[in-house]
């Protein structure tokens, strides 16, 4: 018979002060425990907002991911506006990989005044070829201004892209002939784009 671990918190209670607790290896096995209760969401986005451990973090992230649905998407998409990089990282990939649950969140966080969380939620399209992700960056890419951002939307431009998303590119091209990296980028994004 297995014998629980000391380290391993006995109930609800004590996986919830654990998850408050000052030491990082006991956060660390609550935050791996607390997907086991219906509120789990609710628990992890309230944990997500005052984690500081990077490998705690994790497992929060992870948890969202495995438990996945809407709910999990929105505990997500604030931290793409986080100070720390590897919590907005950290946040892209999950989102990505939470797949059709995170598209309404692509859909506003790519509008987002801040450059750096626009380039980010371009990455939640990744894998959703040819739908409505692929028409809302062909549109923002004409009025685009940010340079690094439209690099962005171009790379996942290349993956998600159809042949309707050309004209989008070449026309982005032409609006700012003088950038290299640019032409480059949209160069590379068209000849991988599907031809039929």
């Amino acid at each position: 018979m297995r014998q629980s671990s000391a380290a391993e918190p006995a109930d609800r209670a004590s996986v919830l002060a654990a998850l408050d607790g000052t030491d990082p290896n006991a956060r660390r096995t609550a935050a791996r425990a607390c997907r086991a209760y219906p509120d789990a969401i609710d628990i992890i986005a309230r944990r997500l907002a005052a984690e500081t451990d990077p490998r705690v973090l994790e497992v929060l992230v992870l948890n969202l991911v495995a438990v996945g649905g809407p709910a999990a998407a929105a505990a997500l998409a604030p931290l793409l506006r986080s100070d720390d990089a590897g919590r907005r990282f950290a946040a892209a990939e999950a989102l990505q990989d939470l797949g059709p649950d995170a598209l309404p969140f692509f859909d506003i966080l790519v509008r987002d005044p801040d450059p750096q969380v626009r380039i980010l939620a371009a990455e939640i399209a990744r894998g959703h070829a040819g739908g409505a992700a692929a028409q809302t960056l062909e549109h923002l890419l004409a009025e685009e201004t940010e340079v690094n951002v439209c690099c962005a939307f171009v790379d996942v431009l290349a993956e998600i892209g159809t042949v309707a998303s050309a004209p989008a590119l070449r026309a982005l091209k032409a609006r700012m002939p003088d950038n290299s990296f640019l032409t480059f980028s949209v160069d590379a994004a068209l000849a991988q784009l599907p031809s039929n």
